[in-house]
């Protein structure tokens, strides 16, 4: 399924205390892309993603919309229950996120607990501090070069081809249309 990708993107790297309520406050660089109502929902690996409504109803789109035959489709019921715990959430007066306890369980994340917030293109991630440094072994340049070869990936934008329409890929992240296939290069 294409879709245009939506102008959102949120980069970056942010650490905030949630509450004694479990309660965190979103970045003030990010909250001009989540708008006033968000989605709250599980992530694999343990951590809570936070998505816009623009990018929420192309996600809920397939979720939704799937074949009679596809119903006992293992992945399809897999991201159907990912995505399914889920919730829909405005930030307070003061700008803070309060985050239900059983995402937080899901997380590992406790009141008091330092919460890692990172922006990942048109979604944010929100993660405990064990959990990012679990994941972040993972992160090297031998790994870094292996993934980018998989991807097709570029560092010099300016001879990479450009692609206008996106598929709606792992998790909801946009990739250019054809990424995963090989033919297309």
């Amino acid at each position: 399924m294409l879709t245009q990708a939506p102008p959102i993107r949120m980069w970056g790297h942010f650490e905030h205390s949630l509450d004694d309520k479990g309660r965190v406050i979103i970045p003030q660089k990010f909250r001009p892309s989540l708008g006033e109502e968000f989605v709250l929902t599980m992530g694999p690996g343990n951590h809570i993603r936070v998505f816009p409504m623009a990018v929420w109803q192309r996600i809920e789109e397939q979720l939704i919309h799937v074949d009679m035959l596809d119903e006992l489709n293992e992945d399809v019921l897999f991201l159907q229950r990912l995505y399914g715990n889920c919730e829909f959430v405005s930030l307070d007066q003061a700008n803070r996120l309060s985050i239900p306890r059983y995402l937080r369980g899901w997380a590992g994340l406790q009141e008091g607990d330092l919460a890692i917030i990172i922006g990942v293109g048109t979604r944010l991630e929100i993660w405990s501090r064990p959990n990012w440094e679990t994941v972040n072994k993972v992160f090297t340049e031998a790994n870094a070069a292996s993934a980018a070869a998989r991807r097709k990936f570029t560092l010099n934008p300016v001879s990479a081809p450009r692609s206008e329409p996106t598929a709606v890929g792992n998790g909801g992240d946009t990739v250019p249309s054809g990424a995963d296939d090989p033919e297309v290069a």
